[in-house]
């Protein structure tokens, strides 16, 4: 699938994409900010960029041939530890020179209409910091509704958690 919006091309990412995404995951703001930073040893960083890369939800936001950023979808664990196929859970992120230029608002929203379509998908979940006051402002512009807010376990940071219901 690929969806092509005003500015930016959405696609899923492959292997070829390794070089382009190595180098915007290794950006400082986007290593903390995804979690990366959590991860010392090179190899296994390496090992996790390249398992993101063929999972079959994780999209690449070009403008132009230039990897931006990045909006991963995973099935969320349902009722008794299986993927719940038909509710998802959605990482982003975005190179700090294109932050503030609306490109995320653009990608999402190209996804979800895209996702909308898919009538397996009756919901998308985003967790986000508490201080990343852009990225919360975001999921509410694009009409996600707050479910809470918790201490996330491996980080000890508080998060919020936001829903958008598709169907």
């Amino acid at each position: 699938m690929t969806i092509y919006t005003q500015r930016l091309v959405i696609r899923h990412l492959g292997l070829d994409d390794y070089p382009q995404y190595a180098d915007l995951t290794s950006q400082p703001e986007v290593e903390s900010g995804a979690g990366f930073n959590l991860i010392n040893n090179p190899q296994m960083i390496q090992s996790a960029l390249k398992r993101q890369l063929r999972a079959p939800g994780s999209y690449g936001i070009f403008k132009g041939s230039q990897l931006i950023g990045a909006i991963l979808l995973f099935k969320r664990i349902g009722k008794g530890g299986r993927p719940d196929d038909h509710h998802l859970e959605m990482s982003y992120f975005l190179t700090p020179t294109c932050w503030r230029q609306g490109y995320m608002s653009e990608a999402i929203t190209g996804l979800i209409a895209n996702l909308r379509g898919h009538p397996l998908v009756e919901s998308i979940v985003a967790e986000v910091f508490v201080d990343n006051k852009r990225s919360t402002a975001l999921l509410k512009r694009l009409k996600f509704a707050f479910v809470t807010e918790m201490r996330d376990p491996i980080v000890g940071r508080q998060k919020v958690i936001y829903e958008l219901k598709l169907t």
